[in-house]
């Protein structure tokens, strides 16, 4: 017998303040993807300008009170009724919601999204420990190694592919003329931006003249780091006179635009992106730009499996101008295979995907 209220979601996501990295697009193909809950979503205390829904948005987290602040939400809704998601979690909301349960969590109560182990593995046994008495907490994962990890500490597992925001059109059949070169998402070291800055340098040392924007306004957490720092301010000291820098964060639609005729530059860390999902990747094949990646991460085998870009494992700026050269000199050829897997990446990518394992069974 269908329910006489709508069934009731709260999306969790305390790093949720502005538009920089892909917090506020992954949340919002969340609740896209859910019509027929109550949303509500918990975000950072800054982000409440920030929401267009659907449902409503709960300012509510301070950076420096986080942990606490989900303790007691977490022992606040798993008193009531309606499901959880953790939209971005890690091992430390395994605890605190361990800690806040009045007993142990019923099934398809909490649904923790875990994107990337990190030093997860390193804690197995308080996992363990974790799942005999919390079994019912739900992991879901985009990639089947994090995955499997979660199954071997007894927690209940699902892959999940990583959502993608449903206002972001995949690409039109026409391929665009190369434009630029693009360093998109929030400037963080382990994205290799030191990598970026010494390729522009190498650039401005041939007299190479390729237009590069780049995004230099950093994540939250990573606002403070002094390596970044400096990398920026020889990024700018670089004086590249075809280098446009956005130091904001950047709505939705200017950000999308930003993908038209260019060439993604991702020199990611591999150890850190080996199993690791990237939403720049994605955006970048959903609107046709070709992608010049890591050689050994997530993102390299996607590029490979659509011949949609080159993986290299030298990132030196020698090593990144060969890459961007080859992707130039059949750039048409390139381009094109990433228009023909912005359909692909689009119908693997719907949140509805994820959504289906969180809303599939009646609400305990």
């Amino acid at each position: 017998m269908p329910q006489p209220y709508p069934l009731q979601l709260h999306i969790i996501e305390p790093t949720l303040a502005n538009n920089t990295g892909h917090c506020h697009s992954l949340v919002r193909s969340l609740a896209q993807a859910a019509p027929e809950c109550d949303i509500t979503v918990w975000a950072n205390r800054h982000a409440g300008g920030l929401w267009r829904g659907p449902g409503r948005l709960q300012a509510f987290f301070h950076r420096h009170l986080r942990r606490p602040q989900a303790l007691l939400l977490y022992r606040r809704l798993l008193r009531q009724p309606g499901r959880m998601l953790v939209a971005t979690a890690g091992s430390t909301d395994l605890v605190l919601a361990d800690w806040a349960a009045p007993g142990r969590i019923p099934p398809h109560k909490l649904f923790l999204f875990v994107h990337w182990l990190n030093a997860k593995a390193s804690k197995a046994r308080l996992l363990s420990t974790i799942a005999k008495r919390q079994p019912n907490m739900h992991i879901l994962a985009p990639t089947a190694s994090v995955a499997e990890f979660f199954r071997s500490c007894g927690f209940q597992a699902t892959v999940v592919p990583y959502p993608l925001e449903l206002d972001a059109d995949p690409a039109t059949a026409s391929p665009a003329a190369f434009k630029h070169l693009l360093v998109a998402g929030g400037a963080r070291m382990d994205k290799g931006f030191g990598h970026v800055v010494d390729l522009v340098i190498e650039m401005g040392r041939r007299g190479l003249n390729w237009p590069v924007v780049a995004q230099i306004s950093a994540e939250d957490r990573h606002r403070r780091d002094p390596a970044l720092a400096q990398h920026i301010e020889r990024l700018r000291a670089a004086q590249y006179g075809g280098l446009t820098l956005h130091e904001e964060a950047m709505s939705p639609e200017a950000y999308h635009a930003l993908f038209a005729g260019a060439i993604a530059i991702q020199p990611y860390r591999a150890q850190d992106f080996k199993d690791r999902v990237s939403g720049v990747t994605l955006d970048a094949l959903r609107a046709g730009a070709p992608v010049v990646v890591t050689d050994g991460t997530w993102m390299a085998a996607l590029v490979r499996r659509f011949d949609a870009g080159v993986a290299t494992a030298d990132l030196s700026a020698t090593g990144l101008l060969v890459a961007v050269e080859q992707v130039l000199n059949n750039h048409a050829h390139y381009a094109a295979q990433a228009r023909l897997a912005a359909a692909g990446v689009s119908a693997e990518h719907s949140a509805r995907r994820l959504l289906d394992v969180v809303l599939q069974r009646p609400e305990p």
